[in-house]
């Protein structure tokens, strides 16, 4: 039921009880009116008749008086001697006065003997009706009591009428109450239903909607503070959806893996890069965290941080992949959830497993040239020097791993530079035929010496490349000087230059041993050698492929290899067209 018809059924109610009440005591002080005014008609009556008995009695008999007396006034007339005897009466027959009870004890004879008036109401069982009685007392010698009597079934019919009178007003009155409690309920009820509704609207979502604030009574003053806390509220909705802005873009543009839980374990909020991270998707909120990974490590490590409530850090090796994330458990407050945040740093330990595996090698390729150079120079100081030939032969294995150090050393600063990005590039158009020619013209004595077969392979109209000279030049060399170095005696090296699409490839090919399977991956790795042994053999740092890759990489280029164990290699660079 709506506050409406609550309202209207109030006042129905208030004014159903109004009538209930009105009709009631309207109906009882009428029908007293009534009797009394019956009482002092009858008493007037009774003081006439009163008259006429004194002036009668002595000439006639009481019971003829009684009786003439009743039919003038209309009404029964009883004559009672003062020792309560009857001595007439106008509704009973004479044979039967003598048999009448004694009526000194009647109320109003009572009353009347010591006041001088009495009346009273009471059931008549003589003549089986209520009936009206008064009494007056007579200033006769015989001291003898009148006594009127009237029934009182006219005034049924008078309260019949009365009856009927009443209730119609009062009908007229309920219906006039109930059509004004309608007005008025709807009148009392429409601006509250307009509040309601533009409530309702508000609370939908709508924006700007407000309520109407006419009137000075408590109702406009309640719409005006509702539109205030309208007007409130959408300033702080506005707020926290700038705010909520702010945070998807903090979230959405961190590297960090960011998730919020409840109390309970049940995600509340995650961010992109923790989808990417962990390989989630579809709507992870609501959901529980056991649900989207299962993973031991994350598990345990949040129930540690569940049991003891403090921050807990660790680090999850995701299965089937190379990813490493660090994990950082911490309360969201008292009792009110938990934030993780996992940072990738699968490169970084990367990085570290390269740095350590740089210093080892860097190590263990300088100890060789060190140890060799410190024993050679220490044999000559104990005595060697006295030995022409043996002296100029250890002086020349010393000034071989001199230069091999030296190399070694280059090369280091040289990969050092290119991963600094400190090397500046001078990026020109190049003609790559010419820049061929000249690195096949700078190895052919170094091939001519190996037995090697070497062969250029250039297009006239090929398009310029965008590349730096030297460091092209220092690709090239390096590619080509590997190539001759693995390639048998009688084998071929060839260097090729074609478009393809957008971009110039440069390929050296050679029919040397080849490349297994499972180092083709890491190749370009510094100090990694297919062939350790030959490769210090001719003097190879294993830097090399390295350096090759970052030059190219600085170029904007690519490098791929092709490889077959003894059927020979190709290293193909794409660069781009000028």
């Amino acid at each position: 039921m709506n506050f409406r018809w609550k309202l209207f059924f109030s006042y129905t109610l208030l004014a159903l009880l109004m009538a209930g009440a009105l009709y009631l005591q309207t109906n009882r002080l009428l029908e007293e009116r009534l009797v009394d005014e019956s009482r002092q008609h009858l008493l007037d009556e009774a003081g006439l008749a009163r008259l006429a008995y004194e002036q009668l009695a002595g000439h006639r008999q009481p019971q003829l008086i009684a009786e003439q007396l009743g039919g003038v006034t209309r009404s029964r007339v009883t004559l009672i001697a003062s020792n309560g005897q009857v001595l007439g009466d106008s509704d009973v027959r004479s044979d039967q006065v003598p048999n009448m009870e004694n009526h000194l004890q009647r109320p109003e004879v009572q009353q009347a003997l010591t006041s001088g008036s009495g009346s009273s109401l009471r059931y008549s069982e003589t003549l089986q009706v209520t009936m009206l009685y008064v009494a007056l007392p007579s200033s006769s010698a015989d001291k003898v009591m009148l006594r009127l009597a009237l029934p009182l079934d006219y005034l049924d019919a008078a309260k019949r009428s009365l009856h009927v009178m009443l209730g119609s007003t009062v009908v007229v009155v309920l219906l006039l109450a109930l059509a004004f409690s309608a007005l008025l309920s709807n009148l009392i009820s429409r601006p509250l239903r307009t509040m309601a509704e533009v409530a309702a609207r508000f609370g939908a979502g709508e924006r700007g909607v407000r309520m109407p604030s006419h009137g000075h009574d408590e109702i406009g003053y309640l719409a005006r503070v509702l539109n205030q806390m309208a007007t409130r509220l959408e300033e702080q909705m506005d707020s926290l959806a700038s705010e909520r802005q702010r945070l998807d873009a903090i979230l959405g543009g961190m590297g960090e893996g960011v998730m919020v839980l409840d109390p309970q374990g049940v995600i509340t909020l995650v961010n992109p890069a923790l989808r990417a991270q962990l390989g989630l998707a579809g709507d992870l909120v609501g959901k529980a965290l056991i649900e989207i990974n299962r993973h031991p490590d994350l598990l345990q490590a949040y129930d540690q941080h569940r049991a003891t409530g403090t921050e807990v850090t660790g680090e999850v090796t995701l299965p089937n992949s190379k990813t490493i994330l660090s994990t950082h458990w911490m309360p969201l407050g008292q009792h009110q959830g938990t934030v993780v945040v996992l940072h990738d740093i699968s490169e970084l330990k990367r990085v570290e497993a390269i740095r350590r595996d740089f210093v080892a090698n860097a190590s263990h390729e300088l100890r060789t040239p060190v140890a060799v150079i410190k024993g050679y120079a220490e044999t000559l100081l104990d005595g060697g020097l006295q030995d022409p030939d043996r002296s100029r032969q250890f002086v020349s294995i010393i000034a071989s791993h001199t230069e091999r150090l030296t190399n070694l050393i280059n090369d280091i600063l040289t990969l050092s530079k290119l991963e600094s990005k400190e090397t500046a590039l001078e990026l020109l158009p190049l003609d790559i035929g010419a820049l061929l020619r000249k690195a096949g013209l700078l190895l052919a004595e170094h091939a001519r010496q190996h037995g090697i077969d070497l062969t250029i392979d250039c297009p006239a109209d090929l398009p310029r490349a965008l590349a730096d000279y030297t460091r092209l030049e220092q690709v090239l060399l390096n590619l080509l000087d590997n190539a001759i170095k693995y390639t048998p005696s009688g084998g071929s090296v060839t260097i090729s230059a074609v478009q393809h699409d957008q971009r110039i490839a440069i390929a050296v090919s050679d029919t040397g041993l080849g490349i297994p399977a499972k180092d083709l991956s890491r190749i370009f790795e510094r100090f990694y050698r297919v062939d350790e042994a030959r490769c210090r053999e001719q003097g190879g740092t294993g830097l090399g492929l390295s350096i090759v890759k970052h030059i190219v990489q600085l170029h904007g280029g690519e490098i791929q290899v092709a490889s077959e164990p003894g059927k020979g290699s190709t290293f193909t660079v794409f660069l781009t067209t000028a």
